[in-house]
């Protein structure tokens, strides 16, 4: 029996009727060159159950302390059901891309079921005519982060297509505790807070003490001031965001709020997801020309797709988004791997330039002003001040802010949620089937309708986009706009395009209308796309691979 952290149930109490704690992924496997059954219900079933004691997360339901008075524990299922958590499940004929996310998208759509363990696999067939498998994995962030979940993939996936099989591992499954055991502890708890309290308050004086030369006391202001709303928030965020020395040490953030934007409004119950897929070269030529990260590239991509996008639709904001990046402060010293150590730095897209070499210097500058300011203040140790928020009171007050729609009212401290997560670069397999592609696909929440995430794997950079499905409809679209964003970068530095990742795939024209026209004005967007070499919606769809799968020598994965 294992309490959870303050940042954990932070993610259980996020949810209301329209905003839900889970996160996902879609898997797309090769079955055609696979052994029979590679990556079906019953093999997937079979992996779980040999591999139960490395994934933590799938053993563990959720106990709530009665009233919410405490945080709620983890306790090893009792009634613990493998059919219940991987279902089987089928897309129409013929299978495109367009058929599989609009199943992705309604099952996404459903909350977990907080009496059992807070995960649930979907295994899709049909897609693209039978020859692969989707397999939709979702969890709920409570249970996991994004390293974490790198560490449940290992667990479940083969470096080789022949591993061998194992043994199923016996477990012992917890009773569950009694309401008078609950009560019990949760006043040991309330004895012991206020000391704890206490200790973490002088603990955190004194790391802020200790980064006052790196800006750490300013920070902190900064962290006030973003969402401080009215003119007194933006004299507020102009003074602290103006630097002595503009051109030699430009701000992290605009001095001005976050503008709003299409999906800055109260969400929906109803998502859409979209995915496409980038050579991991592309980005790689465009770092090595310009000297910036990975990460830096990833941005200025987001970056221009949002700009165009918003261009297209006559909204682009006089001010520049700002973007929230998760960061891990994991310290490698946890306890405790399955659980959430992650924060959150600000950013400027800079959607306000036309250049998109410009524009990736100044995302490039925002994020490493952001990151230097990240690591001036203790986040790990604020992080630990979640752990006193009483969740009734907290759950409450997400479901008052979500029926009482403030996020129509108030302008957003951020407009989206960006993330990249780093992944394997050698080929996985499941029960013999190649895995092809890993798209991630995040959460929403009440004034954040939009979300890109992206996952490097084996040579590719997957891109998931989530929308709530009123605010931003066309989701397709944005995976169009990122293609030839990356070809604007490409152009723009001298590089030559590399091979595609995977064949086109061709859309269901039945399904979806045309992309609207380009603006007339927008001259920047139609040299993009003559920069591209004018390539159809059709041949930017995400792609399924026709090749053999390669067969590297055997090896388990590590399961760490």
């Amino acid at each position: 029996m294992q309490q959870l952290s303050g940042i954990d149930v932070s993610f259980l109490n996020m949810e209301t009727p329209s905003v839900y704690g889970h996160v996902a992924s879609m898997t797309i496997f090769d079955v055609e060159n696979a052994p029979p059954g590679g990556a079906g219900v019953e093999a997937t079933k079979r992996v779980i159950l040999e591999r139960i004691d490395k994934l933590a997360p799938f053993r563990r339901r959720l106990v709530e302390v009665p009233l919410g008075l405490d945080l709620p524990y983890w306790i090893e299922d009792p009634n613990f059901d493998i059919d219940f958590h991987v279902r089987g499940h089928a897309v129409p004929a013929p299978g495109t891309p367009d058929q599989l996310a609009e199943v992705v998208s309604r099952i996404h759509a459903r909350p977990l079921d907080r009496s059992r363990p807070l995960w649930e696999l979907y295994v899709i067939e049909g897609v693209d005519g039978g020859r692969r498998i989707a397999q939709l994995t979702k969890v709920h962030h409570a249970t996991i982060d994004g390293a974490s979940g790198a560490l449940m993939l290992a667990a479940i996936l083969d470096t080789a297509p022949d591993a061998a099989h194992e043994e199923p591992v016996a477990w012992m499954p917890d009773v569950f505790p009694t309401v008078q055991e609950l009560f019990k502890r949760t006043v040991v708890q309330y004895v012991r807070n206020p000391e704890r309290f206490i200790r973490l308050s002088v603990r955190s004086l004194r790391e802020l003490g200790e980064s006052t030369r790196s800006v750490g006391i300013k920070v902190m202001a900064e962290m006030i001031a973003t969402p401080m709303p009215g003119p007194f928030g933006d004299l507020l965020r102009r003074r602290l965001r103006s630097s002595p020395n503009e051109v030699d040490d430009p701000p992290a953030l605009p001095g001005t709020a976050a503008p709003r934007t299409p999906w800055n409004a109260t969400i929906t119950p109803h998502r859409r997801f979209s995915f496409t897929t980038i050579p991991l070269e592309d980005a790689k030529a465009v770092r090595r020309a310009v000297g910036c990260t990975f990460n830096d590239v990833v941005m200025a991509l987001c970056s221009t797709t949002l700009r165009n996008y918003l261009l297209e639709k006559g909204a682009l904001p006089d001010e520049p988004l700002i973007a929230a990046v998760p960061v891990s402060v994991r310290t490698g010293d946890e306890s405790d791997m399955y659980q959430n150590r992650v924060s959150m730095l600000l950013a400027d897209l800079a959607t306000n330039e036309p250049d998109v070499l410009a524009r990736l210097r100044r995302v490039q500058q925002s994020m490493t002003k952001a990151k230097t300011q990240f690591a001036a203040i203790p986040a790990d140790t604020l992080q630990d001040f979640t752990q006193f928020a009483p969740p009734a009171i907290a759950a409450r007050a997400m479901r008052m802010y979500s029926r009482l729609k403030i996020a129509d009212r108030t302008a957003p401290p951020f407009n989206l949620i960006i993330s990249n997560v780093p992944g394997p670069n050698i080929p996985l397999y499941s029960a013999g089937a190649c895995l092809e592609h890993f798209y991630p696909i995040s959460a929403l929440t009440d004034g954040q309708g939009l979300n890109m995430t992206v996952q490097s794997y084996n040579g590719n950079l997957d891109f998931g986009f989530v929308t709530c499905r009123e605010l931003v409809p066309d989701v397709w679209h944005l995976t169009e706009l990122l293609q030839e964003a990356m070809a604007e970068l490409l152009a723009a530095v001298g590089a030559v395009p590399s091979e595609p990742a995977t064949a086109p795939a061709k859309r269901a024209a039945s399904r979806r209308p045309a992309g609207k026209k380009r603006a007339a004005t927008n001259k920047k967007k139609a040299a993009a796309t003559k920069r591209a070499g004018g390539r159809s919606a059709a041949a930017k769809r995400p792609a399924i691979k026709r090749s053999a799968a390669k067969r590297p020598a055997k090896k388990r994965a590590a399961s760490g």
